[in-house]
């Protein structure tokens, strides 16, 4: 038997089908690759934590200095979750502008703390000094604070950011501010009319945007800015239909159009460095965040919605792009239509989302869970054909070695032949079969055992193989290596 072996499970979904680089797969999701050892393990789950109280899409996401999460939704709703063990949500306040554009916290000189939002119209704010009560009262909110934003054209966000020392709106193509004084100007900084102004991030003293073209082309740009000089410094193209968000982890990034691409936003490069699987999908401007020193992003509008990361945790390991998060949403069955936000609220992942079921919507957030594993963890590996494509090979059987097994937790392995579409098993994958066990069965959970094998006894020229992990509450199986064995007889086609 000739062995093709597979350990090393740390290189991130490939961006071709049957290379990569070491450790890469072909596809795979609630996978915790990267943890110290390189290893086949679950990462933690997704729970719906709010569905009730929610009645439109959260865009943004305010972690508070009161201890509050603040909320924002898409048709003007506010919504308050407590802090502490009681995590409750409340309906707080409802603008009558409509949808919610930006929000964020500011402190002014005076020692008073605001919270800020924009809709399409105007800034409103709350003075954040005690305790708020739910729902707000009469004339805790200035809802009209400043009328002065730009409505014209396709101005779909008003994002806010804090940086260089001032909370930064976004205004058409003009940038807003409001400085420590409390100071509101509405057209601090002009980037050329026709370019709108989509997220904002801080990268050092720069303030730097992301912006799209007014007349829809394939034009985004990035722009880099600092309080004093009178015009930007730095503007460059990014060949894609408008960026729609930025996030500085170890390298600068930016998500943007609709095809599921990441790029460096680093003013050099304008190569993508990844892109999702279907080639589609794009995020919100508070669709990103931080996940344990990995960029996180909220995609939606693709096949494979929900928590995207890139990055590395190391500095010998490579930075790659995984699949980190399913939402709960997508495990049972239902068809996530929009990501509004992400946050690292302490250690805990928050994600809003909408829902449709027929012509029911539904609105809510996922948490990701301290203590509970996703239900499923899937790898599939990249396709295999032992450099002679043209050559059928006769595949025999998959043993994966193991740590001892937790009780309760079993694996199942499946594998794909000829790159086929159809005719595997329906819960397996387009095209995957399940492999089977000495006794017949697709999944195996013998507590402490440390091998599985499975049958498979196929003949094909390409060949894939892939892994099922299902945890037990916070116990995952693990898995150190997977063997298939390819009997050493082959058949040459005609």
């Amino acid at each position: 038997m000739i062995p093709y072996i597979i350990s090393s499970f740390r290189g991130g979904v490939s961006d071709e089908s049957s290379r990569g680089i070491a450790g890469a797969y072909k596809y795979g999701y609630n996978l915790d690759i990267h943890k110290k050892d390189d290893t086949l393990t679950a990462e933690k789950g997704m729970n719906t934590v709010e569905e009730s109280t929610i009645t439109d899409l959260i865009n943004f996401f305010v972690p508070a200095s009161d201890g509050t999460t603040y909320c924002f939704g898409s048709s003007g709703s506010v919504y308050a979750r407590a802090g502490g063990t009681d995590n409750a949500w409340n309906f707080v306040y409802n603008d009558e502008n409509g949808r919610i554009t930006g929000a964020a916290e500011w402190e002014h000189s005076d020692g008073n703390n605001y919270l800020y939002w924009a809709t399409a119209t105007s800034v409103a704010r709350v003075l954040m000094n005690g305790s708020l009560p739910a729902p707000w009262g009469a004339g805790v909110a200035t809802q009209d604070y400043k009328t002065t934003l730009e409505t014209t054209g396709d101005v779909d966000w008003h994002t806010m950011e804090i940086a260089a020392g001032q909370l930064n709106i976004a205004n058409g193509n003009y940038l807003a501010t409001i400085d420590y004084s409390g100071n509101f100007n509405a057209q601090t900084l002009n980037i050329i009319p026709g370019n709108i102004i989509q997220c904002i991030e801080e990268r050092d003293d720069y303030i730097i945007l992301g912006s799209k073209r007014k007349d829809q082309s394939e034009k985004g740009h990035i722009w880099s800015w600092v309080t004093t000089a009178l015009n930007y410094i730095q503007k460059k193209k990014i060949p894609i239909k408008g960026v729609n968000a930025l996030i500085y982890s170890e390298l600068p990034l930016c998500q943007g159009g609709s095809n599921g691409e990441l790029f460096l936003a680093d003013f050099i490069n304008a190569t993508p460095l990844a892109e999702l699987p279907d080639g589609s999908g794009q995020v919100n401007p508070n669709g990103m965040t931080i996940d344990n020193d990995l960029a996180a992003f909220g995609f939606y509008g693709t096949d494979y919605p929900g928590i995207w990361r890139y990055g590395r945790r190391m500095k010998n390991r490579s930075h790659v792009l995984d699949y980190g998060y399913r939402l709960s949403k997508s495990v049972a069955g239902s068809s996530v239509g929009t990501i509004g936000a992400i946050a690292m609220v302490g250690s805990e992942l928050l994600a809003s989302w909408i829902t449709q079921d027929g012509s029911t919507l539904d609105y809510g957030v996922d948490s990701s869970s301290s203590t509970t594993k996703a239900s499923v963890g899937v790898y599939e590996g990249l396709e295999f054909d032992n450099n002679s494509p043209d050559t059928s090979k006769y595949f025999d059987s998959v043993k994966l070695t193991l740590s001892p097994m937790p009780a309760s937790t079993s694996v199942a392995v499946k594998y794909k032949m000829n790159k086929a579409t159809t005719g595997g098993d329906s819960s397996a994958g387009a095209g995957f079969k399940y492999a089977v066990t000495g006794s017949g069965a697709t999944t195996f959970g013998i507590t402490d055992a440390t091998e599985a094998e499975f049958k498979i006894s196929q003949e094909a020229r390409i060949y894939e193989v892939g892994v099922e992990l299902f945890p037990s509450v916070n116990n995952s199986p693990e898995v150190l290596s997977i063997v298939t064995y390819l009997n050493e007889q082959t058949k040459k086609h005609g």
